[in-house]
């Protein structure tokens, strides 16, 4: 639920404001400026409701103040004055809008629901402009086999909580996949999810980007910036390869899922955060843990709920799905005629020990629809050498003996389709489940001649 503050000093309009909000937000309460910062410092807020006059330090001040600490959060100022001098002021200051007394029920709630939607869509804008989200089809997170089966099981379950969960997975299983797709199932699906790379952030910056640095906290700190328990707000924090961390980051990592706490680099404010925290390893943790290279107490923090992805070695059956699945999604971006990938391609694709796992398969599909999409099939003949026996040998699988017998084979079936079908293609086609032009492209491949009775209907 949002949080709206509303800060005035008279509790007559407070509990009037708190009324009109209290149904839709958790609405707090304060009747000084003091009193507001450190309720902002407890919890982060979507919306401040401010009064213009007040005792020792009024609402301008307190504006300028909260812009400086805490600019992602909107303020709408109240007064009962309807100088235009304050107004002025107010938005020169950064206010997101100005209300004054007596006011429509309707039109305050409009403003709040405007204020809180823009804020929101300006983070989710910083996180792009920052690169630290990246555009995953949640969808593609398939699969029918038992292992797989039950890791779904445990995300379903465990984005009913709150609870820390640690995805461990060698690389390319899709464990940011699986991070997402338990993002989106969660309570948490409207807010940010903001990964953390941390195999790719040199621990130099590292503490900035998590946590953010004041203006002035170091060389060319020019401006204050925020860190990225800042922008996932209360949405869902990812780190993968958390096993890359150092032992500071770590140490300080930490302190943050005990606390609930944090402060900027350069700061003394302390910051409380309520986002949920999901990591992610293709490294063993608890053989990291034993050889000291990873701290026992975080890796007990995170390992609260514990999924494991298999590699996809493990689950064969899955690979043609996964090929169709790819092929159907990346056939449409690439502008590609391929529509289908023949059965000895796919008996290539089964074979293979695809060691870069789900990750290596997608691209494997990508890089045939570059450079064959023109073709409406997949045949081995397209596929990269590794996948054919060029460069990494499948133990077990004579390439050039299986193409031929699959050859042998498919011929047979089609040629015994077409004798029932009395020579029409169509019927023929139906009779082995494929359309006649695919039929028509396997006889062409196979040496069929098409001397039945579909020619003479078609001319």
């Amino acid at each position: 639920m949002k949080r709206i503050l509303i800060v005035d000093d008279e509790a007559g309009s407070r509990e009037s404001l708190k009324a009109i909000f209290s149904r839709e937000y958790e609405v707090r309460l304060a009747g000084g400026a003091e009193e507001a910062l450190a309720l902002l410092s407890a919890d982060r807020m979507d919306l401040v409701m401010l009064d213009v006059i007040m005792p020792d330090r009024d609402g301008l001040w307190l504006l300028r103040e909260i812009q400086n600490l805490y600019p992602e959060v909107p303020v709408i100022m109240v007064s009962a004055s309807t100088s235009v001098r304050p107004v002025v002021e107010a938005i020169r200051s950064g206010a997101y809008d100005y209300v004054t007394k007596p006011f429509d029920v309707t039109d305050v709630r409009r403003m709040a629901e405007r204020a809180i939607q823009g804020s929101a869509m300006r983070r989710r804008l910083e996180i792009l402009e920052t690169e630290v989200s990246r555009e995953y089809p949640v969808d593609a997170v398939i699969g029918g086999d038992p292992a797989f089966a039950g890791a779904l099981a445990s995300i379903r379950r465990a984005a009913e909580t709150d609870a820390t969960v640690l995805i461990a997975g060698e690389s390319g299983t899709g464990k940011e996949l699986a991070a997402r797709l338990l993002h989106s199932l969660s309570g948490r699906r409207d807010e940010p999810f903001v990964a953390v790379h941390c195999a790719a952030l040199p621990e130099s910056l590292m503490e900035s980007e998590l946590f953010g640095h004041e203006k002035g906290a170091f060389t060319h700190a020019d401006k204050r910036k925020l860190g990225r328990f800042d922008l996932a707000g209360s949405g869902t924090l990812f780190f993968d390869e958390v096993s890359e961390m150092s032992h500071s980051t770590q140490v300080k990592l930490l302190r943050v899922l005990q606390e609930r706490e944090y402060m900027r680099v350069g700061g003394t404010q302390v910051i409380r955060t309520s986002a949920r925290i999901v990591a992610a390893t293709a490294k063993d943790l608890r053989q990291e843990v034993a050889e000291k290279r990873f701290r026992d107490d975080l890796y007990y923090r995170l390992n609260v709920v514990p999924v494991s992805l298999p590699p996809l070695r493990e689950r064969p059956g899955d690979i043609p799905m996964l090929a169709r699945h790819f092929l159907g999604s990346l056939r449409r971006a690439l502008n590609a005629a391929t529509r289908e990938i023949s059965p000895e391609a796919m008996a290539l694709f089964s074979r293979y020990r695809w060691p870069g796992n789900v990750r290596e398969l997608r691209n494997v599909i990508e890089r045939t629809l570059v450079l064959h999409g023109h073709e409406p099939v997949i045949e081995p003949e397209c596929l990269p050498d590794e996948l054919r026996g060029g460069r990494a040998p499948i133990p077990g699988l004579r390439t050039a003996s299986l193409e031929k017998s699959v050859n042998e084979f498919e011929r047979q079936m089609v040629e015994q389709a077409l004798k029932e079908a009395g020579g029409v293609q169509t019927r023929a086609a139906e009779i082995l489940g494929t359309t006649r032009r695919i039929l028509r492209y396997r006889m062409d491949k196979l040496g069929i001649p098409a001397n039945g009775t579909e020619e003479m209907q078609h001319g």
